[in-house]
């Protein structure tokens, strides 16, 4: 496990980047915190890393996005709003 802290969203941008360089194919990374902690900015550093030329958002309210184009696919999952393992 690695607990990383990051102070501005300029800093979690440059982490996701890094993070991304060190990712293959099939890695899988999981990434928790409470709404507005910087989930999505990291996703957003980690696919200008992977060359993605996409708009990241938030998939809250559709469960998944998915990013393709660049070195390699990153699906962005967010299960915040799922109560239990029946609403996947």
């Amino acid at each position: 496990m690695l607990d990383t802290i990051t102070r501005s969203a300029s800093e979690t941008k440059a982490f996701g980047g890094i993070l991304a360089q060190a990712l293959a194919e099939g890695d899988v990374v999981f990434l928790r915190g409470d709404l507005g902690t910087g989930k999505t900015t990291l996703v957003r550093g980690a696919c200008r890393a992977l060359a993605i030329p996409a708009l990241v958002t938030s998939p809250t309210f559709t469960l998944v996005h998915e990013y393709t184009g660049g070195r390699l696919p990153l699906f962005h999952f967010d299960f915040y709003r799922l109560e239990s393992e029946d609403e996947t």
